[in-house]
């Protein structure tokens, strides 16, 4: 029970930074090191600031920063409670792998959907 009050607590101090940290982060200048050097976006540019709008409630302005925030942070909480909180257990193994192939299902989609808007520019 104490890891999930530990896992529970750090996802709502991520989520409370994101709140206050909003206002800045949306006027601050691109920190990508990946953008910076080639001029592209990577695959989570734009993650902090949809999930900062996110955090506001600012749906459509956390899709347009990006598109998978919603998926990002839904399979990433699964991933994080599969692996941390929940008790070792052939059932629970399997919840494990689910979890994890989720993620990297979100992940592999945000490289494939950068790629496109590679190749098409």
């Amino acid at each position: 029970m104490r890891r999930a009050w530990l896992l529970t607590t750090a996802l709502g101090l991520i989520w409370t930074a994101a709140y206050v940290l909003k206002p800045y982060v949306e006027h601050a200048p691109v920190v990508c090191t990946f953008r910076i050097v080639t001029g592209k976006p990577c695959p989570t540019c734009g993650m902090t600031r949809a999930t900062c709008a996110l955090a506001h409630g600012e749906w459509a302005k956390a899709m347009a920063y990006h598109p998978l925030v919603v998926p990002f942070w839904l399979t990433l909480a699964a991933l994080l409670w599969t692996h941390l909180v929940m008790p070792l257990t052939v059932q629970t193994q399997r919840w494990r792998v689910v979890s994890t192939w989720a993620f990297i299902g979100v992940i592999g989609a945000s490289f494939v959907m950068r790629i496109v808007e590679w190749v098409s520019r």
